[in-house]
């Protein structure tokens, strides 16, 4: 049983996504993202800047000497949506060098308040003066550059301030979530602000409502199936803090007993019997499925509207993941566990 555990455990923290090739003009875009994170940290009191580098070298991970790579560990996809907008603009709707960087520097300060958000809400970073100044600047600096984003489109600011609502609605619902689905669903309103730029940008390019809800369709898919990846991955984090993931609401009653009433302790009751039947009962393959079924949609749309370097992009997220590669590894583990008992 041990064994089998510990197995599971193994796949389940070194399944990711597949690695994704840049192009050159995605090289320089990605450049502009990480300098819009230096200068963020310019625009602070001068008396925090050398505090502010430090907790960035920490929170990203990059070690003194190396190059200031703020994005690493996010996927190409969640920045990239902007430069393939970009590049689907016909001729006669060129996007201004205004509105590029405000888009640039309102979907940088998105994506990183949506990690910074999610760490202060868990108490995995400390809400210190620092934190809260970093938090406050960015949203300050995010909502500056949408306004300016949203300048000259219809309701605009409407628009904004509808997007920031989902993203509260989101992250402070209370609703019940009974399944795989709405989980899915909820995460939508809680990946709002990242949809703002795209959106805005959307309506700049003079595109229809159908383009528009197609390309937020796309980066929901996507957004969701890396929330169900992390998922899978901290699953045995997830299980002693009792955290609500997608991996609990595919367990029927009984076993979402043990997640709750888990002590912290991996070699607990309770952790075997969930682990045993998670294993048993394909709770990660299930969960591969959907990542798949997403990330496969949001590569069709990509390429309904010619946008074929982005949905490259999602069909390499998946590779490592399709029936010929992660389905059948994890279904190997099975039958080897099997042979083992």
């Amino acid at each position: 049983m041990e064994d089998k555990i510990e197995d599971l455990l193994s796949f389940c923290s070194e399944i990711d996504f597949g690695a994704v090739n840049l192009s050159n003009g995605e090289k320089k875009f990605y450049s502009d993202l990480k300098n819009e994170i230096i200068s963020l940290c310019k625009s602070l009191p001068e008396s925090t800047k050398l505090d502010t580098s430090l907790f960035f070298m920490r929170y990203f991970r990059i070690p003194i000497g190396q190059e200031l790579d703020f994005f690493r560990d996010y996927y190409v996809p969640a920045w990239s949506i902007i430069y393939w907008l970009v590049q689907s603009c016909s001729s006669d709707k060129v996007i201004e060098n205004q509105d590029m960087k405000s888009a640039i520097t309102a979907h940088t300060m998105a994506l990183f308040l949506h990690s910074l958000d999610d760490h202060l809400n868990d108490n995995e970073i400390p809400a210190t003066h620092l934190t809260l100044l970093l938090r406050s600047q960015s949203w300050m600096i995010m909502i500056n550059a949408l306004n300016r984003l949203a300048d000259g489109v219809e309701k605009g600011n409407e628009i904004i301030q509808s997007f920031i609502d989902d993203y509260y609605s989101g992250i402070r619902s209370s609703k019940n979530i009974e399944s795989l689905d709405s989980y899915c669903d909820l995460f939508r309103k809680q990946m709002a602000t990242g949809l703002i730029t795209p959106f805005l940008m959307t309506k700049k390019m003079g595109t229809d409502k159908r383009f528009t809800e197609a390309i937020l369709t796309a980066y929901e898919s996507f957004g969701i199936a890396w929330r169900l990846l992390d998922d899978i991955k901290d699953i045995e984090t997830d299980m002693m803090k009792g955290t609500h993931s997608s991996v609990y609401y595919c367990l029927p009653q009984k076993i979402k007993n043990h997640w709750d009433k888990n002590t912290g302790d991996e070699n607990s009751g309770s952790a075997r019997i969930i682990l045993d039947y998670v294993l048993e009962n394909n709770v990660i393959s299930r969960i591969i499925e959907r990542i798949c079924k997403e990330l496969e949609l949001a590569a069709s749309i990509a390429d309904s509207y010619k946008m074929m370097g982005f949905a490259d992009e999602f069909r390499c997220l998946v590779r490592p993941l399709d029936n010929s590669s992660g389905l059948y590894q994890l279904g190997c583990l099975r039958g080897n566990l099997s042979a083992r008992d």
